[in-house]
């Protein structure tokens, strides 16, 4: 399949949600309304999903060896069951008939397997994305503030305990409904994500994961990771070390640089919850939320490297 601009997107994209006008194929230029309604459908502009499937085809998986798309997928099929899988993280259909019908295929192409496994090749992605610049941070010269960080809650059904009728440990006193806990760093300097863990049970708390799920570990002596006060809640005194938090004493530009970094870490998670899979309480298995999980902050990634940055800390 040769390789795709965004115009060729655009008018894929077009052709594949019923309710869309279709595109004349000739016409080349992108007007603003023709990519504003494609947003509407898919949650990004034509140019990221090009982008996206290009380096689909490209990166090269260090578990397999081989392309996240093998060459079977390569294909005008392979790449409308792609956008399948961006409309459902988007939109997040109350079940498969809906999807099917929006799409225009048959109910069996957007179940299962035959939907996840295209879910799980955008969310592999994060092996070329979410990458730890180690060589920058261990940098003793360098700066000392690398990173905020921050657990945000994703409503979910609540898994069931073996024993009694709810597990407690995945309740979420944000939303008071269960719900799952992912932890997330992001560069403070570039609008880059540089660490995801997860799911973790709501209940858990943030610095419970910070200290024990490898981040603390991560962040070399000498460097600094921001955060909210909840970090600082009967941490232990080597946690101490790498948080910067919130602290009255503070000189006004520092104490105004730590807020901003959370401030930009806050609308990344709201970035997040555009799509309405992550939106909308969750309702498939939960061993796949992972997998929607990634795929969004995957989309999210290349949102902001093509244009869509965060703002300055």
């Amino acid at each position: 399949m040769r390789f795709l601009g965004a115009a060729d997107v655009l008018q894929r994209g077009f052709q594949a949600c019923h309710g869309l006008q279709p595109r004349d194929s000739d016409k080349q230029e992108l007007t603003k309304s023709d990519i504003k309604l494609f947003k509407k459908h898919y949650g990004s502009d034509p140019a990221v999903l090009a982008r996206m499937w290009h380096d689909m085809g490209e990166t090269i998986l260090l578990e397999t060896g081989k392309t996240i798309i093998p060459s079977n997928d390569k294909t005008e099929k392979g790449f409308k069951s792609f956008l399948i899988a961006t409309h459902f993280i988007w939109a997040y259909p109350k079940n498969g008939e809906m999807l099917a019908s929006r799409v225009g295929v048959g109910l069996r192409r957007v179940q299962g397997e035959n939907l996840w496994h295209w879910v799980r090749m955008i969310a592999s992605l994060k092996e070329k994305k979410f990458v730890w610049p180690a060589d920058i941070y261990n940098d003793p010269n360098g700066r000392i503030y690398i990173v905020s960080v921050d657990g945000v809650d994703f409503k979910a059904w609540e898994m069931k305990h073996p024993t009694m009728t709810l597990d407690k440990g995945c309740y979420s006193h944000k939303f008071n409904h269960g719900a799952l806990k992912y932890e997330i760093a992001i560069d403070i300097y570039t609008s880059q994500v540089v660490w995801i863990s997860g799911p973790h049970k709501a209940g858990v708390h943030d610095k419970t994961i910070f200290e024990e799920k490898g981040l603390q570990a991560k962040i070399p002596n000498g460097k600094k990771a921001i955060t909210d006060r909840v970090y600082g809640s009967k941490a232990k005194p080597d946690t101490h070390k790498k948080l910067a938090l919130p602290n009255p004493c503070d000189a006004p530009m520092l104490a105004n640089f730590k807020a901003r970094a959370r401030s930009r870490h806050e609308s990344f998670n709201g970035r997040l919850k555009f799509f309405r899979s992550l939106a909308d309480t969750y309702h498939h298995d939960l061993k796949k939320h992972a997998h929607v999980f990634e795929a969004v902050a995957i989309t999210v990634q290349y949102q902001m490297d093509m244009g869509s940055q965060l703002f300055d800390a």
